[in-house]
């Protein structure tokens, strides 16, 4: 049976860093990466080949249904493709837009989340509007409910702000969105793998993620649920090859009924099967056991953040609020500095935030260790006593 404590020994040294951006990208188990090679040698024997095709097409939906089952929906319900930006887009694509139509992002949206919207909205003349994502839940809802209106086509938000690791109120956001008949889309690259993710729960229209970050799945995997009300609402913009369940010489064609429509052409199937490698990981390692490391850990980072003076803690102190991302600044000091001092005298690896000068996070995962956070403490401590990194 495998354990937390086995996570540290699949993965790479990662030359000794602590590395501190798995919200930004992860590294690979081992595991992972041998059952890419696996696949991708047994591709290679001979793509055409019936034997050869059809057995990795079955690892592939064996991906899917582990998907699925990791969010709760149906493999019906899911479109596997390249990341959660993909997904984004063919929910923004796929809606039958009118002049005067707005959508509402929040303040703290990835450029995949934001840059759609804002190509959308030059295009069709749609109006964007952004609710402030703030630590005030309840101010951040009230807000909400005086956006919506007669016009607003779809609400799409991160479930959690790659900015700060707050959670949003999901299930009350699709309470408010529905009573006005408005979906929902969130953006679950900083949630899926970091915290629980129920779609049914949430009761969302569309809900995108990626395999990249905390499942620690291969670059080139993620997707999009789409709840099965919402296949047919939603029109594709682009398919092909394997989205038709029939089609003939003279322009007629008849879709899959299922989400896969959304899926055409040539498909990196390997990284695909190495993407369902990294979920029976945590499937035998137990979703909760996951979440329980990823929060104790957290809460852990954020009290001894708490012991330095002037430190600035961003992210909400509850875990139930908040997720696998830890944000704090040091008031005067700018975060690319105190980033690459960090990554240059402690081996520390965090990220800086565009729109945000000062803002430095930290992703934690259950491979962390207590002796990478000791180094991230004692690296900042050196920093602010060196007085070094003053923007001012």
């Amino acid at each position: 049976m495998t354990s937390i404590s086995d996570i540290r020994d699949m993965l790479p040294d990662m030359d000794g860093y602590a590395y501190f951006q798995t919200s930004g990208f992860s590294p690979k188990p081992i595991p992972v990466i041998d059952e890419i090679i696996h696949w991708l040698r047994f591709q290679s024997r001979g793509p055409a080949l019936p034997f050869v095709g059809d057995k990795i097409q079955k690892v592939f939906e064996k991906t899917r249904s582990r998907v699925a089952g990791a969010l709760n929906a149906s493999p019906e319900e899911i479109v596997l493709g390249e990341n959660a930006t993909v997904g984004i887009n063919i929910v923004a694509n796929g809606i039958e837009w009118k002049e005067g139509d707005n959508v509402i992002l929040s303040s703290h949206e990835h450029p995949g989340n934001r840059l759609t919207w804002y190509n959308i909205a030059d295009r069709h003349h749609v109006k964007l509007r952004f609710v402030k994502m703030t630590n005030d839940r309840n101010r951040m809802l009230n807000e909400l409910r005086q956006m919506v209106d007669d016009r607003t086509r779809l609400i799409s938000i991160s479930h959690v702000s790659r900015r700060t690791g707050m959670r949003v109120p999901a299930a009350a956001i699709c309470e408010i969105a529905h009573n006005q008949d408005v979906p929902v889309l969130f953006d679950g690259a900083q949630s899926f793998g970091a915290i629980p993710v129920d779609v049914r729960e949430l009761d969302c229209d569309f809900y995108a993620f990626c395999g990249h970050k905390y499942i620690l799945a291969p670059q080139g995997t993620g997707g999009l649920y789409i709840r099965q009300d919402r296949i047919e609402w939603l029109k594709p913009s682009w398919i092909g090859s394997h989205s038709q369940k029939t089609f003939d010489q003279d322009g007629n064609m008849m879709l899959l009924d299922e989400a896969k429509r959304f899926e055409f052409g040539t498909r990196n199937l390997p990284d695909q099967a190495g993407f369902g490698k990294a979920l029976d990981i945590w499937n035998e390692i137990g979703w909760k056991n996951v979440f329980q490391g990823i929060a104790q850990y957290s809460d852990h980072v954020k009290k001894a953040l708490q012991q330095i003076p002037d430190l600035v803690l961003e992210t909400p102190l509850a875990y139930e609020e908040s997720s696998g991302i830890v944000t704090f600044h040091v008031p005067g000091y700018d975060s690319i500095t105190v980033l690459d001092s960090l990554r240059d005298h402690e081996k520390v690896l965090g990220s800086s935030l565009e729109f945000s000068q000062e803002s430095v996070r930290i992703s934690t995962h259950v491979f962390n260790t207590d002796e990478h956070l000791a180094r991230l403490v004692s690296g900042i401590r050196r920093i602010m006593g060196e007085g070094k990194g003053n923007s001012k």
